[in-house]
This record gives structure tokens, C-alpha cells and sequence, in this order.
């Protein structure tokens, strides 16, 4: 491994997908700083991944509140003097419920999360990363905001944020800092390791590849997003979601659920 020179910010970096993507760039030597709301979690997470030669550094921010945003860039820039990825990752959902049922200060939570905090984050990355005429953003958004799932305001959120993804990459082409989302399906994160085998074969049979990507697969991803090798890709909407979202119909008809006439 050698050191790349390269800072990363990943929000929602203690567990799950955050924690596989700093797993991934940590191992290709780049720095990262690790931003969630549990400074426990982020700190066993920095030490489990710490490696020779590469920085991993926990803060403590909610990402729906401005001034948190503000202090984990000003740390990142204490520390490294650049930004140069930014993954805008931390999100949360709320239950599947209709929406006369759903309590209105998670819904806002929800909005406050998974949109305008994402906006912070990237204001402030952009701001970082514009005098060094270069970077990368990846929104990790999710195949909700490509279909329609159970969900009344998870799936608009993440569709509202393939859409900022495609408006902010225009802006900034000609610097060029890229702007790229990845629209995972299901992830075999902490949540899961609840589910019995059961559970578990009643989620495959409804997934067309048969499987269930980790949070490293997310993680290679948003580094191949993040590097050289992607230069020439920006306002890109990315669903790696084993195939869910091409399904439409397909299963059900497959399947024999759907019946022609």
C-alpha cells in the first residue's frame, strides 16, 4: 500500500456503508476523516481500520445541524489542509407507515438528514476543494429515489438528491470537481444482522442477482468514483442495486404471480 496524498470526509463513517467505503480508501492509502452522531462507534471504527501510514481521525457531528458541519470541515482542514472526496453518506429512514400515521418530527429528521445535510456537506466540500481545481463528491443515495418503494419521504429524499447531484455537477464541471451518485440496493450492514435464515431467503427471492452486495462493494464504488480512472465521469446516477431496478414486473410475471390473459 502507498500513501496517496488524498483526503476523504465520509459522513455516517462508524458503521455500514460508511465504514466500508473508509475500510476501502484507508487500504489505498488515502486519509479519512470519519464524521457521525456516536463518537463511540466512529472511535472503535478508526481504530479497527488504522493502518501504517494512514490517518483515520472520528468527529462527533449531525450533519442536519449547520455549525457541526462547519467544525468537521474546519478539523479536516486543521489537520490535513485539503479536501479532496468528500461521501456524503449518513442518512436515515423512517418506517414504513402510511403517511396520516407517520410522527412529523421524524419526518423532518429525515428531510434535515438525508437532504439538507447533504447539501452542508457539499457547500462546504466545494468551498475546500475549488482552490485546488479538483475533487469528488459521491452522494450515496439509494434505489428508493429511482423506483418506488414503502417510504412516503426516505425515497423522494434520495431522488431529490440524484437530482442535486445532476444540478451541482454541472456547476462545477469546468473546475472540475465531479459530482457522482451510487443508488445501492440492499447492503448486508449491522441492520441486518438481525434477520434469521428465513428472513433472509424470503429478501434473496425477490432480488434478481440472487445476492446481497457488503458495504466494501459500496466502497470500491465510490473509490473507482473518486479516482483518476473516472475523470470524465460526473452528474452520473449509479444504481448498484443487483438488479431491483431493472425487476419492473419481471419477477412477478416470471414468477407466475402474473397471470397473461
Amino acid at each position: 500500500m502507498s500513501r496517496s496524498n488524498r483526503v476523504a470526509v465520509i459522513t455516517g463513517g462508524g458503521t455500514g456503508i460508511g465504514k466500508g467505503v473508509a475500510r476501502v480508501f484507508g487500504q489505498r492509502g488515502i486519509d479519512c476523516v470519519i464524521a457521525g452522531r456516536t463518537l463511540e462507534k466512529l472511535e472503535k471504527t478508526a481504530k479497527e481500520l488504522k493502518l501504517p501510514d494512514v490517518e483515520i481521525y472520528p468527529v462527533k457531528a449531525d450533519i442536519s445541524v449547520l455549525q457541526d458541519v462547519e467544525k468537521l470541515f474546519d478539523f479536516t482542514m486543521e489537520k490535513f489542509g485539503r479536501v479532496d472526496i468528500l461521501v456524503n453518506n449518513a442518512g436515515i429512514a423512517e418506517p414504513m407507515a402510511p403517511i396520516t400515521d407517520l410522527d412529523l418530527k421524524l419526518v423532518e429528521d429525515v428531510i434535515n438528514i438525508n437532504f439538507k445535510g447533504q447539501f452542508y456537506c457539499a457547500r462546504r466540500a466545494v468551498k475546500e476543494m475549488r482552490p485546488n481545481k479538483s475533487g469528488s463528491i459521491v452522494n450515496i443515495s439509494s434505489v428508493d429515489g429511482l423506483i418506488s418503494f414503502p417510504g412516503t419521504i426516505y425515497g423522494p429524499m434520495k431522488a431529490a438528491l440524484n437530482q442535486f447531484t445532476k444540478v451541482l455537477s454541472r456547476e462545477l464541471a469546468s473546475i472540475p470537481i465531479r459530482v457522482n451518485s451510487i443508488c445501492p440496493g440492499l447492503v448486508h450492514t449491522e441492520m441486518m444482522d438481525g434477520l434469521n435464515d428465513r428472513d433472509m431467503d424470503v429478501l434473496v427471492k425477490y432480488i434478481p442477482m440472487r445476492g446481497i452486495m457488503s458495504a466494501d462493494d459500496l466502497g470500491y464504488m465510490a473509490y473507482f468514483l473518486s479516482s483518476d480512472k473516472a475523470r470524465y465521469i460526473t452528474g452520473a446516477v449509479i444504481a448498484a442495486d443487483e438488479g431491483i431496478s431493472a425487476d419492473g414486473g419481471w419477477y412477478a410475471f416470471c414468477s407466475g404471480e402474473i397471470k397473461p390473459n
